[in-house]
């Protein structure tokens, strides 16, 4: 490898540092790049005035600072033989006013791409159990490192040197020169390591380009969907979303290859239908799970309650006895849709749990705390009140001496 040319340096310290000029209260300029000095004429302070001696335009700077120091990164792209290449280089300034910068600069990085995407990492070393890009030892070698693939050496820099080298399979892979606000790396990589990823940049397919281009990999069935949407020009508008939702179809065994599945006019409504109807699988299943196990809990049911099974309440239409199995629970959350069963009230050994019902249809669930001897709760379907709530309340108060006398039995 070459080293970096005089022109390229020149480069680096002419566009990756920005000038500027100190201006003192009695409107004195200094040049920091070369130091030349001179009066202001105007009579505001402007933000940009233009060194007389140099000729570079510089930012105005007013602060009390006397030194400054400076590091960016610049990239130089080139191709050897069938290796794309990016050089990354650290370019260092430091100003002290009244004294002319003194510019270096000093190659980090290399990363080779193969053609088949593979990479190789020649790089200087970096500080033990440190995650940050710029931890390097600058008095160490450039040699090839075993982890080539490591974060920290896919630098994005700023500071692009416009004169650009590719390789010939980089611009038959579809590199146009824009990377779409990704590195030149993860964008070589993308399109030299992925066919798949290559087709999308190819296919102007850039939201798609743009989201994959990181992953390791475009499954053979997500592939078939995007594949779906292209050839019925569907607008990606938002991929995640449209991935979430291919992942639905999947798992309700929809045809991915149906562009009426995979092009919903209203992706966002499709979306939550099948999140909510994938929600509801999920809590059926789990009610399922619960009364397998509930099974098992019956036997502690029937252990801790039995001193209360045969307590019956009535009183005209109204009748009040206690849940006497687990199974009870069940079919008491059931038909009265509240959650007597799922929060698993047969457990609690400090409340008893009674069905209230009116001409034999269940009404109302009524929770009965064994400390207090007084009702915690009595709801109805969808965990309402009844129109005979009063009426129900009334008649299981009347009636909770009866169950202390069966606590004291």
């Amino acid at each position: 490898m070459k080293p970096i040319t005089n022109r390229q340096m020149q480069y680096a310290y002419r566009h990756c540092i920005e000038p500027f000029a100190k201006r003192t209260a009695k409107g004195i300029y200094t040049c920091c790049d070369c130091a030349h000095t001179w009066k202001d004429t105007h009579s505001t302070i402007p933000v940009y005035v233009t060194c007389p001696h140099c000729g570079r335009k510089l930012k105005v700077s007013t602060d009390r600072k006397r030194t400054y120091s400076f590091k960016v990164y610049f990239t130089i792209i080139i191709s050897i033989k069938e290796y794309q290449i990016l050089r990354h280089f650290i370019v260092f300034a430091d100003f002290r006013v009244g004294k002319a910068a003194q510019y270096s600069i000093k190659e980090v990085v290399q990363r080779w791409l193969t053609p088949k995407g593979v990479t190789h990492t020649i790089a200087l070393k970096r500080s033990m159990s440190n995650y940050y890009y710029d931890s390097w030892n600058f008095n160490s070698e450039l040699e090839l490192r075993s982890c080539a693939e490591s974060f920290y050496y896919d630098i994005d820099a700023m500071y692009i040197y416009p004169k650009i080298q590719l390789s010939d399979t980089i611009i038959r892979n579809g590199y146009c020169g824009d990377t779409f606000d990704l590195s030149h790396y993860t964008v070589f990589k993308a399109i030299l390591s992925d066919n798949r990823k290559e087709t999308l940049l190819k296919c102007g397919q850039i939201s798609l380009f743009k989201y994959f281009a990181h992953k390791n990999n475009i499954s053979d069935d997500i592939w078939k969907a995007i594949k779906t949407g292209i050839r019925h020009k569907y607008n990606f508008s938002d991929i995640g979303l449209w991935l979430d939702y291919i992942r639905l179809l999947q798992h309700f065994n929809k045809d991915i290859s149906n562009p009426h599945y995979v092009c919903p006019s209203n992706l966002n409504r499709e979306h939550d239908r099948l999140s909510r109807k994938k929600q509801e699988e999920y809590e059926k299943e789990q009610l399922r799970e619960k009364k397998r196990k509930a099974v098992l809990q019956e036997k502690h049911y029937q252990e801790a309650k039995a001193k209360f099974f045969g307590l019956v309440f009535d009183e005209g239409d109204i009748r009040i006895r206690v849940l006497e199995s687990v199974q009870e629970f069940v079919e008491e959350g059931e038909v009265l849709h509240h959650c007597v069963f799922s929060n698993e009230y047969f457990n609690d050994d400090n409340s008893l749990i009674f069905s209230a019902m009116v001409d034999g249809v269940k009404t109302e669930t009524i929770e009965v705390s064994l400390e207090t001897m007084k009702v915690v709760q009595c709801r109805g379907r969808y965990n309402k009140n009844s129109e005979f709530h009063d009426e129900i309340l009334k008649v299981m108060n009347k009636n909770i001496p009866l169950i202390a006398k069966r606590m004291c039995g």
